[in-house]
């Protein structure tokens, strides 16, 4: 079990507080009061119960919160996670445990998770702190010893406790060499009472004769009555004789014809051999005509087959032909194999010849030559070259006639807006004739300049807001308007007297007309370069139409009748070498094939020696399976055949074995005659009948003698009246026996009734009354004395026994701890009987009570350790440990840090320390730092 987190609701000084701990060592550092033995109070609390208010532990109850208790969340390999919640309730208050499955409980299953361990028996073992180690100083040497072997062992402090106080109430009452315990004042009491007693038997001379008397009288009546009992036995027996005499008779005679029957030569078991043997000899007869017909019907049943006779005939060539079968089966299907390969090849042939376009019954030609294939290389390449250059030349010629095209309709669309000639030469002789004199010129500019400045003063008055703006306005429109209507006149004139086309059309025109002009020189160039193109394309063509006859000329030589072009004919003759490879690969199959032919005839000619199973039209894989089904026939036949032999022989053997066991019945028949003195079967069962009578008459005798009562042989009586005579003298000795009894009886009671009077009436009596109630009430103290005595012995040789299952793993555990942590100072620890010895690395030993406290405190840790190791098979809690090693030095505290890491991984140790070297080289997640508030 293993505590992954706390969850405070309000213990102590912590209020809504959560603590995360490690899988295996964490510890819990903080000053003091920092809160350290609150969290492990809180961790007892919730596992066992919150102290009752008359406890003497702490409860811890919060003063600033309502919510007193809060939750353990603790990992369990049996029960996986489990929340354990703890809220005030009743006295200890009351518990939920929610299961990882959801099921809840709560005392009960609380009870059976933590083991069936109690707050006690848990601090005893898992739980110490600096206090409880800091005792082993102050106590003595048996309290030392006892104090280390309650370490080594699961709780059993709180038991030798109650062994101790079983042992102090048993010496409170009795102690061999004391004078004060209950015990031996009442003995010494009842020690003086009967010397007094005895002091006064003996002045009572006459009191002693009647006791001795009286003794004597009771002695003499018990022989009496047992003497009595004796002889009314006897007078039974001779009742049960009388009434059953003539069976007795019946008996005697019986005896006499059984011993004249003289049987001493026959066995009462022969008989019963012989009915067995006879038996015996019956079934082996009966298994003997069995096997007579069962070998009669195997001759009966095999007949051998005309196949099995054929073979027999031609054994030796058949075996041989058989052996070779494999081989010729091999041919056939590699004959096989080879035709579906070569009508493979005529189906790759016949396809190729396809593509080709060639007959299957037409010769291709041969190969082409290196040289001609360079040479067909090279036509390719400058016929595509050509034919790339010429295409090259059309997509020109092309383009040069859309251009050309484009031309023409830009030439004819500005040609619908072109004036004649003689209307352009008139406009030009009227617009560059007049050409516009200086001095108009100026006169146009200084109008133009005060319709600007008149433009700018309107402006600069509305922005600049200057006085007499109105008056600035009205001026400055009366320029603008003087200036606009000079100007207007004067072009007015002008278009006047320019025939109604302004010199804006006339610049118009003259653009238009230098356009037009730029068109038609251009389409006269591109003309030139059409022409130029038309030249090149038909060398181009010239020389492919002198490649194209080569090829020709060529084709004819080489490739006549086939259907192929220039530009794949190196591809039709690649086609033409991989038909010629088929077909000579077909013809290496073929060639095969033919060599398979011959050789599987030359085979087959061997089963001509058995032409019965073939017909003429068989071919050689017809006569191969019509063999092996003859052979496999005839081996199955001759397999049973070898069955019957076998099974025959078989037959044969167990007839031969039946037949002695027959004979050797007859002779232990013939035996069994000799022995019982007869010479045939008739005369022995006459014999046996004999013996038969016998047996019934003794059957008889013992039923008989069964009637009789028992020892009735012991009575000797030779008729009834013999019988009758000895029961009277015995019915005689019985009524003296018991006139004496009751005379002698009579006598004991008047003595009796004296020494009463005698006893009442003197010193005896109260003495005697005395010593009884004072014998009472010592068997009361030594009962108690005995009870509390057992007790103390039962509790600490139950311990003693407990212990000697891990005793010795723990002890061992321990040394190692031990000699762990005093750097290998001491070696050994020896416990004998009850002393706990302690073995230096000098070998010298020391007792428990002589070492230090900073050794003797390592030695119980190491004791408690070794014990927690050992039955954590059986019991694993978390031990929690609370500045427990204070008082080591930094040597001792270094090395029991080391060895708590060690155990933590198999046990969780939560260590609550305000020593800072508890922190060395531990992770985050292993540490709580804990801080005052």
């Amino acid at each position: 079990m293993k505590i992954k987190s706390l969850i405070i609701y309000g213990y102590g000084k912590w209020i809504d507080q959560t603590f995360d701990f490690s899988r295996d060592f964490h510890v819990v550092y903080g000053q003091n009061e920092a809160g350290k033995s609150t969290i492990m109070s809180f961790i007892h609390s919730i596992l066992f119960g919150f102290p009752t208010r008359h406890s003497a532990l702490l409860r811890y109850e919060p003063k600033d919160s309502s919510r007193y208790g809060g939750k353990i969340i603790i990992e369990d390999e049996r029960f996986g996670v489990v929340s354990i919640e703890r809220v005030q309730g009743k006295s200890t208050g009351d518990v939920t445990v929610l299961m990882e499955d959801g099921a809840t409980g709560s005392e009960a299953l609380l009870h059976k998770i933590l083991y069936g361990i109690d707050r006690t028996l848990y601090q005893s073992v898992f739980s110490f702190h600096l206090k409880g180690i800091e005792r082993v100083e102050d106590m003595t040497k048996d309290q030392m010893n006892r104090y280390f072997l309650s370490a080594g062992a699961l709780g059993t402090e709180q038991f030798l406790q109650k062994a101790d106080q079983f042992k102090q109430k048993a010496n409170g009452l009795y102690k061999p060499t004391g004078r004060v315990p209950k015990i031996n004042q009442a003995l010494k009491g009842l020690e003086e009472k009967q010397a007094a007693m005895e002091l006064a038997k003996s002045k009572n001379i006459e009191y002693l004769d009647l006791l001795q008397k009286v003794e004597g009288l009771k002695q003499k009546i018990e022989e009496q009555e047992r003497t009595q009992k004796d002889i009314n036995i006897r007078i039974q027996k001779l009742k049960q004789l009388e009434q059953n005499f003539e069976v007795v008779e019946t008996i005697k005679q019986l005896e006499k014809e059984i011993e004249q029957l003289n049987t001493s030569k026959l066995n009462e078991n022969s008989l019963y051999e012989m009915n067995t043997i006879n038996k015996q000899i019956e079934d082996i007869q009966k298994e003997i005509r069995t096997q007579q017909a069962l070998l009669k019907g195997f001759e009966e049943e095999y007949e051998p087959s005309s196949q099995l006779i054929l073979y027999q005939e031609h054994e030796q060539s058949i075996d041989a032909l058989a052996v070779q079968i494999g081989s010729i089966d091999d041919l056939i299907r590699e004959q096989q194999y080879v035709y579906k390969e070569l009508e493979k090849a005529e189906q790759e042939i016949t396809k190729k010849r396809i593509q080709l376009g060639l007959s299957n019954d037409e010769q291709i030609s041969t190969a082409l030559t290196k040289a001609e294939k360079e040479t067909l290389e090279e036509w390719q390449r400058k016929i595509n070259h050509k034919e790339s250059g010429m295409n090259l030349l059309k997509e020109k010629l092309a383009t040069i006639g859309f251009k050309i095209s484009s031309l023409e309709e830009s030439i004819d669309e500005l040609e619908q807006n072109l004036w004649s000639n003689e209307q352009f030469r008139k406009e030009e002789d009227h617009f560059e004739a007049k050409p516009v004199t200086h001095s108009q010129a100026i006169q146009l500019t200084k109008e133009m300049s005060i319709l600007f400045v008149s433009i700018v003063l309107i402006i600069s008055t509305l922005l600049l807001d200057l006085p007499f703006m109105l008056l600035w306005i009205l001026l400055a429109g009366s320029l603008i308007m003087g200036s606009i209507i000079s100007i207007w006149k004067k072009m007015h004139k002008k278009d006047q007297d320019s025939g109604q086309i302004s010199y804006e059309d006339y610049i118009h025109q003259k653009e238009i007309r230098r356009q037009w002009r730029d068109y038609l020189f251009n389409s006269d160039k591109l003309e030139s370069e059409k022409q130029s193109l038309h030249s090149e394309i038909a060398i181009l063509e010239t020389e492919i139409g002198n490649i194209q006859s080569s090829w020709a000329k060529f084709k004819e030589d080489r490739l006549s009748g086939y259907h192929t072009v220039l530009s794949t004919v190196l591809q039709f003759e690649e086609m033409l070498s991989e038909l010629r490879t088929s077909e000579r690969a077909r013809d290496t199959v073929r060639d095969h094939l033919e060599e398979l032919k011959t050789v599987l005839f030359l085979k087959t000619e061997q089963f001509d020696q058995v032409s019965e199973l073939f017909s003429e039209e068989d071919t050689p894989t017809e006569k191969v399976t019509k063999f092996k089904v003859f052979y496999q026939q005839v081996k199955e036949e001759r397999n049973h055949l070898q069955q019957y032999m076998i099974e025959s022989q078989k037959a044969r053997r167990s007839l031969n074995r039946s037949i002695e066991s027959e004979k050797a019945i007859l002779r232990k028949k013939q035996q069994l005659l000799q022995e019982a003195g007869a010479d045939s079967e008739e005369v022995f069962r006459h014999l046996y009948g004999i013996l038969k009578q016998k047996n019934e008459k003794e059957e008889r005798l013992k039923v008989l003698k069964e009637q009789l009562p028992e020892n009735h042989s012991e009575i000797k009586a030779d008729s009834i009246e013999d019988i009758r005579s000895q029961e009277k003298q015995l019915q005689q000795d019985v009524l003296n026996i018991t006139t004496g009894i009751k005379n002698d009886t009579q006598e004991k009671i008047e003595i009796e009734v004296h020494i009463k009077r005698l006893e009442e009436g003197g010193e005896y009596t109260t003495l005697l009354q005395e010593f009884e109630n004072e014998k009472s009430h010592l068997q009361e103290l030594v009962n108690s004395w005995v009870t509390s005595k057992l007790a103390s012995n039962i509790i600490e040789k139950t311990l003693k026994y407990a212990r000697k299952d891990r005793f010795p793993q723990t002890i061992l555990d321990a040394e190692n701890y031990f000699s762990y942590l005093t750097q290998g100072k001491y070696t050994k620890i020896v416990i004998d009987d009850e002393t706990v010895f302690i073995l230096d690395n000098e070998g010298q030993y020391f007792r428990a009570d002589e070492l230090s406290r900073g050794t003797a405190e390592p030695l119980y840790v190491a004791l408690r350790l070794a014990f927690i190791n050992n039955i954590k098979d059986t019991i694993r809690m978390p031990l929690l440990v609370d500045d427990g090693f204070v008082n080591l030095d930094w040597t001792r505290r270094t090395r029991m840090y080391e060895l708590l890491k060690e155990i933590s991984q198999t046990t969780q140790i939560i260590y609550f320390s305000f020593d800072e070297q508890s922190l060395e080289s531990l992770e985050d997640g292993q540490k709580t730092i804990l801080t005052k508030v």
